[in-house]
């Protein structure tokens, strides 16, 4: 077929076009070609006109062609489309091609894009490489335009935070998967960056979707236009989680380690001599060498004449066999230091399973083998006394055990806890109280003998170990010694300072199953020094043991009791020296339902002791106000209700708010309540007492001064106090007919109350004597078995129905 020349204006632009130009008729036949297209494909013009078009084609891309010669033979628009052309010497050229028809023929233009293509083919090529190299350091990266306000994550970020892989969130969840304590601070850096510019490297703490904590090492920089805006913030998120966790074991050392974050190293395994293409910033960080001084070597640059010859091979081998490899070797830095560096190396396959790279993930453990004896000393011994502690003070109590069994010598424990050291640390300061605990652990090992252990146990607390003694009594010297010592003076900045220590004994021969039985017990021996007046020592005996095990029991039971409402009120009238009852005194009963009666005097020092004496005393208050009401309602004349008030109870401050509100509750009248305080209360704090006091008389409820007379009360203030009456306690009413000074103490309170104004009750009266004797001293109130012991409720009802004579002999 006869060449078509090109007519009219398109005859300039096809012999002068830079681009393939062509003609070819409706069945794809070549009619014509331009210069560029004859001289970039290598072609003879004359070889290719009457030819199929596709002759220049490479026949994978021959459907492409035929369909767009079908589209352009139905008169459709074609899209431009890509092509790979066969140049004459067979290299393939891209060619992106348009095509339209004219009245007998098409016209193609095609455009070189070979360079093109190139660039897309390493750039996808690049894009795997960085995606493996994140995922081998656990690197991802993320990015925002600050135009859309949406965070981009990539795959790692995602799987960092338990995340399906293309999971896209908002800022505010992004944000939310930092822990509470971590994100003020991502939220001041991260707006910072985005207001104003300002990178941030932050090592911060998240909970992922899964509930698992990780710490993160978040990077970000803003990236700015031609003019200078903001328009994107972008950066990486690494999980450091393992760092971290190494670190805190590092805490006891005298400064912490360096943290380090993994290099990432990838080198062509298709080029001889495996160069290095890629290396990152912790790469350069730890190695001290720049990306662009070491792209294109080996990494052997970084090993020295004493690397280990044995981890050499390891690593070689592993690279031959192509295969994962982990290896720690001795590498050197740019200035020639050495460091070691544990090293993990991957290959990476293609999808034809060739190794095209191996990629390198290092980390400098320099520090962490410097360190190594320090921690392990660390591990085992109090920061501040350098003694041992609890950790090897098992291992040592374990070894002296099974020497005592096997020698049948003695193990002594000394439980050694300073007496009242918390107010040297609250008054003269916390470096005070570490002087005085760093001196006494250097006496402590000053007065024992070299195979002794002195062991810091926790606060002012020091466990002492004396293994091998023949005789039980030789560990008698010893705290002897130890209790002089601790208390001789201590010199701080030219003050004296004196401490005294309480010393609790437990020995063993070697037949104890569980050492630390031996702690426990010199520890309760320990208490016992401490109630025995302190500065002095005590043994630790079976009967101690049983009398703790029982205090704890009884605490469990006591709890029990306040749940499920195992307390009664029983009630003692108090006889008015007329004859008839003026009041009851409310007094708690325990019945267990397996121990049976359990006397207050068993429990309530212990309720004391454990603050279970706050629930228990308001339901004692609203309990009794309540049947005072019942009983008010059925007398003829007012019956007042006493009401032990327990020293926690009145100390509270929201203790006259409880009376006001129980009074309000249950309707009681305040003249008709009565409440009972020891000397010891009112001698408390007794400026703040007074006021209490005033506060309560000005609602109208009577106020008692129970026990009077076994104190040391001060009559100063007990002018001061605004009380109603005073109760002699029984223990100087028992001989007071028989007895002068009982009488004389007796009627000396009566005299005084009288004086003062005051009402006096008398506790204890249990004879027809005692009474005679105490109605010459014209005393007001009387209560005692003599006139009725404690009772129910039910039974104290027919008790006010039963008159009353005061010539009966005292009941059963």
């Amino acid at each position: 077929m006869p060449p078509v020349e090109p007519q009219g204006k398109l005859d300039q632009f096809f012999l002068l076009s830079q681009d393939l130009f062509c003609c070819i008729d409706f069945a794809g036949t070549l009619l014509s070609v331009n210069p560029t297209f004859a001289s970039l494909l290598g072609y003879q013009t004359e070889t290719l006109l009457g030819r199929p078009c596709g002759v220049v084609v490479e026949p994978r891309d021959h459907p492409v062609i035929e369909a767009a010669l079908a589209s352009v033979c139905r008169g459709e628009k074609i899209n431009a489309f890509d092509i790979c052309a066969l140049a004459a010497d067979g290299k393939r050229v891209w060619l992106e091609v348009t095509a339209s028809a004219g009245e007998q023929v098409i016209y193609v233009i095609a455009r070189d894009i070979s360079r093109r293509k190139a660039v897309e083919k390493q750039l996808r090529r690049n894009q795997r490489l960085f995606r493996i190299a994140g995922e081998t350091a656990h690197i991802g990266g993320w990015y925002m335009d600050l135009a859309v306000g949406l965070p981009i994550w990539s795959e790692e970020v995602c799987r960092l935070h338990d995340m399906p892989v293309g999971h896209q969130p908002t800022l505010q969840e992004a944000i939310a998967f930092y822990t509470p304590n971590s994100r003020p601070r991502i939220q001041t850096v991260f707006t910072a960056c985005c207001e104003q510019g300002v990178s941030f490297d932050e090592e911060l703490e998240i909970i992922t979707r899964q509930g698992r904590r990780r710490w993160v090492r978040v990077i970000g920089r803003a990236v700015r236009d031609s003019q200078g805006h903001l328009i994107q913030v972008q950066g990486s998120t690494q999980d450091i989680t393992e760092r971290k966790d190494t670190e805190r074991q590092l805490t006891l050392l005298e400064r912490s380690v360096e943290s380090s974050t993994n290099g990432v190293v990838i080198v062509d395994a298709q080029r001889p001599d495996l160069p290095m293409v890629y290396v990152n910033a912790a790469f350069e960080r730890i190695t001290g060498y720049s990306r662009e001084a070491v792209l294109g070597r080996n990494c052997r640059f970084l090993q020295g004449s004493d690397t280990d010859p044995s981890a050499l091979v390891q690593l070689r081998k592993g690279i031959q066999e192509q295969r994962d490899v982990h290896v720690v070797i001795r590498n050197y830095r740019r200035d020639g230091a050495p460091f070691w560096n544990d090293l993990y190396i991957s290959p990476v396959r293609d999808e034809t399973g060739v190794v095209t790279h191996f990629i390198g993930a290092q980390n400098d453990i320099t520090a962490q083998r410097e360190y190594q004896a320090q921690l392990s000393h660390n591990a085992n011994h109090d920061a501040l006394t350098g003694l041992p502690n609890r950790l090897l003070l098992d291992q040592r109590l374990a070894q002296g055990c099974l020497l005592a069994r096997r020698y049948r010598r003695y193990l002594a424990v000394l439980f050694v806890d300073l007496d009242d050291f918390k107010p040297i640390n609250d008054t003269l300061g916390h470096e005070v109280g570490d002087y005085i605990l760093t001196e006494v652990a250097k006496r402590l090992e000053e007065e024992l003998r070299p195979w002794d252990t002195v062991a810091r146990f926790g606060g002012d607390e020091f466990i002492v170990l004396l293994p091998d003694l023949a005789q039980e009594d030789d560990v008698l010297q010893v705290v002897e010694r130890l209790l002089a010592r601790v208390s001789a003076p201590y010199w701080y900045r030219d003050s004296e300072l004196r401490i005294t220590a309480s010393i609790g004994i437990a020995t063993n021969d070697g037949t104890i199953k569980a050492p630390r039985q031996l702690i426990q017990q010199a520890d309760l021996a320990m208490y016992k020094a401490k109630r025995r007046g302190r500065n002095t020592f005590q043994w630790y005996t079976d009967e101690l043991n049983r009398k703790v095990t029982e205090r704890v029991s009884l605490r469990h039971a006591l709890q029990q009791a306040i749940e499920q409402g195992q307390f009664e009120l029983h009630y003692q009238p108090q006889i008015h020296h007329s004859g008839r009852v003026a009041g009851i005194e409310a007094l708690i009963r325990w019945y267990h339902p397996e121990r049976g009666n359990i006397p207050p005097g068993q429990f309530i020092s212990l309720a004391e002791d454990t603050g279970q004496i706050i629930p228990i005393s308001e339901w004692v208050l609203e309990t009794a106000c309540r049947d005072a009401v019942t009983l008010n309602a059925e007398s003829s004349t007012p019956i007042t209700v006493a009401i032990n008030v327990s020293p926690m109870q009145f100390q509270r401050p929201g203790f006259l708010d409880s009376v006001e509100r129980v009074l309000a509750s249950s309707g009681l009248a305040p003249e008709l309540l009565e409440l009972e305080l020891t000397e010891g209360v009112l001698m408390d704090s007794t400026e703040h007492t007074i006021r209490v006091l005033q506060a309560i008389r000005q609602l109208g409820v009577h106020i008692a001064l129970d026990d009077f007379g076994t104190g040391f009360s001060s009559l100063s203030y007990l002018k001061r106090l605004p009380i109603n009456k005073l109760k002699v306690d029984r223990s100087f009413v028992r001989d007071v007919a028989s007895d002068a000074r009982d009488a004389a103490i007796v009627e000396g309170v009566v005299t005084m109350a009288d004086k003062l104004g005051l009402e006096v009750l008398v506790e204890g009266v249990e004879t027809v004597e005692q009474l005679r004797f105490l109605r010459t001293l014209q005393c007001d109130h009387f209560q005692g078995y003599y006139f009725a012991r404690p009772m129910p409720l039910n039974d104290l009802t027919v008790f006010l129905h039963t008159p009353l004579t005061f010539h009966t002999e005292p009941t059963a």
